[in-house]
């Protein structure tokens, strides 16, 4: 098996393309050296092979790592360990919110290699299509939605992180193309996402086209470019087409649950088996406690691609041996006190009024390890473990996938929309939504009371419990601020709600968070360095630092 491409940052050159695989599975790819562009291009398999290549470097560790560091450290689910500062100062600087230009965490390179690789498959695969006569235009538009569906998640980082960025949707492919590219609005930019998944949408892949569950979770399909639509909606403030997506989505899942449940009822286990046992909750369908304590758990984080699952990084297979991210930050397969940060202890007070005070939600425990015994640190658990019957913790040793998107997440995006969307039956249903993934993790009944005043806050509690450590409690607290109707007042909670995380101190990292600029992060100066234009977009909050 070969893979040959070329990879530098947005301001210098990015992959020029890749050779096809020879044998084994779609995923598995090795990166060689670089190829003339001219020699390749001639047929379909070339196609699919630089698709494979835009998977495999959303693994990259730049990527990997950036994906948890935009979307929690600056959060309030984690606190540093005792040698986060000694390990990586730029890392901590990062966490307490000592952030300029120079600091590498800010570094976007990562996310147009894979932009750049995407624009490269709009630009040749016709060329190959026309040259492989057994490559059909149907096929093609599906590759063309594939590389749109991956670009506009790239993307939807990029804009959420840094609200203003490069616009590229052109090719880079050769040594006299020119990087310097101004910064686009943010309207801007998520107006071309949108316009990409909704082509998208109507050309990819059915999610059942595959018959390898890998593929069916680890490649964007229909079923996975609406729930990033839905993401994008939400983020947009567009609620009923955001509630509208999730539903799609949900109904999905509802027929893909009643599927099984009649292969159960004539004997056959093998879907269930596979994707794991199911059962309604308030009418939804999730995975099934009664088959274990910690079964859902199990079956999301530890075995993977599970029936809840939407779409997630595949990094079990031979060329993906570690998932550096998850390695990075909580911990890798000789120790969980490996990682660099911890869960913050606040996270750990059950008394009544606290996140986790119902003492029957089994997430604290499977998140964090806590026990109801008090300790110095707690490391993260959550990917890292299995969790047997006895409770007892073990570590893995294989790499993990990455969750982009899995139904939980969905339902309470749509439970926030109605939230959003305010009126009786919208957050009574919302209110229905947050209860039934409550319950299924509280052993079956919730102890939530409904109250519509609340239901914003009772929406972003549930999801901070559902998707602790997932990346995405910042961008959940950006939501809270920005569709705030006074999203600078709703500055001071946010800052509060940070403050948590410090078990002492922290004052100055939070009075750092002092303006609604201050919730995106600064160009690096690297890239500015090489592309003047963007000094202009600056985040101010960051020009005089």
């Amino acid at each position: 098996m070969k893979k040959i491409f070329k990879t530098t940052s947005l301001a210098l050159a990015v992959a020029m393309g890749v050779l096809a695989p020879s044998c084994g599975d779609f995923l598995d790819i090795t990166p060689l050296n670089a190829v003339v562009v001219e020699n390749y291009w001639e047929k379909k398999s070339e196609v699919e092979s630089v698709i494979a290549s835009c998977y495999y470097h959303m693994q990259d560790n730049g990527f990997a790592q950036r994906v948890i560091a935009w979307g929690e450290l600056r959060g309030d689910n984690l606190s540093e360990t005792s040698t986060m500062q000694s390990q990586n100062q730029e890392l901590y600087d990062y966490y307490i919110n000592n952030i300029t230009a120079e600091n590498n965490w800010t570094s976007w390179a990562d996310f147009y290699t894979v932009i750049n690789l995407c624009n490269t498959i709009l630009h040749y695969a016709p060329q190959a299509q026309q040259k492989d006569g057994n490559y059909s235009e149907e096929e093609l538009h599906t590759h063309e939605a594939e590389a749109m569906s991956i670009r506009a998640l790239c993307y939807f980082y990029l804009v959420r992180t840094f609200k203003k960025v490069p616009l590229v949707t052109q090719a880079t492919i050769g040594d006299d193309e020119s990087f310097l590219v101004e910064a686009s609005s943010a309207d801007a930019v998520l107006e071309q996402i949108t316009a990409d998944l909704e082509w998208a949408e109507s050309y990819i892949w059915d999610r059942n086209f595959f018959d390898d569950v890998e593929e069916r979770k680890g490649r964007f399909n229909k079923q996975s470019v609406k729930a990033l639509l839905a993401d994008v909606c939400l983020w947009r403030g567009d609620y009923e087409r955001c509630a509208q997506l999730c539903q799609e989505v949900m109904d999905e899942k509802m027929a893909d649950y009643r599927m099984i449940q009649d292969e159960i009822a004539s004997g056959n286990y093998l879907t269930a088996n596979i994707e794991g046992m199911t059962t309604l909750y308030n009418g939804y369908p999730l995975l099934d406690e009664s088959n274990g304590d910690h079964y859902p758990y199990n079956m999301t984080f530890y075995t993977g691609n599970s029936f809840e699952s939407i779409f997630e990084l595949q990094y079990e297979h031979e060329y993906r041996d570690i998932n550096q991210g998850i390695d990075f930050f909580y911990g890798n397969h000789e120790g969980l006190s490996r990682g660099l940060v911890n869960a913050a202890s606040y996270l750990v007070n059950q008394s009544q009024g606290s996140l986790f005070a119902d003492a029957n939600d089994r997430r604290l425990f499977e998140a964090t390890g806590y026990d109801g015994v008090a300790s110095n640190a707690y490391p993260v658990h959550k990917y890292r473990c299995y969790i047997s019957d006895d409770n007892s913790f073990s570590l893995r040793v294989d790499p993990e996938n990455w969750i982009v998107y899995r139904l939980t997440d969905v339902m309470l995006m749509k439970a926030e929309a109605l939230a959003y969307l305010g009126g009786d039956d919208n957050c009574q249903e919302a209110f229905n939504l947050v209860t039934a993934v409550n319950a299924r993790a509280c052993g079956g009944r919730s102890s939530l009371v409904y109250n519509a005043d609340q239901i914003k806050t009772l929406v972003l509690e549930e999801r901070q419990r559902e998707l602790l450590f997932e990346g995405k409690r910042w961008y959940d607290l950006m939501r809270m601020v920005l569709h705030s109707d006074n999203p600078t007042g709703t500055m001071s909670t946010l800052r509060s709600y940070v403050q948590r995380r410090y078990q002492s101190g922290g004052s100055d990292a939070v009075a750092r968070m002092g303006s609604l600029d201050n919730l995106y992060l600064p160009f690096n100066q690297k890239e500015m360095d090489v592309n003047p234009l963007l000094e202009a977009d600056q985040n101010p909050a960051y020009v005089n630092y």
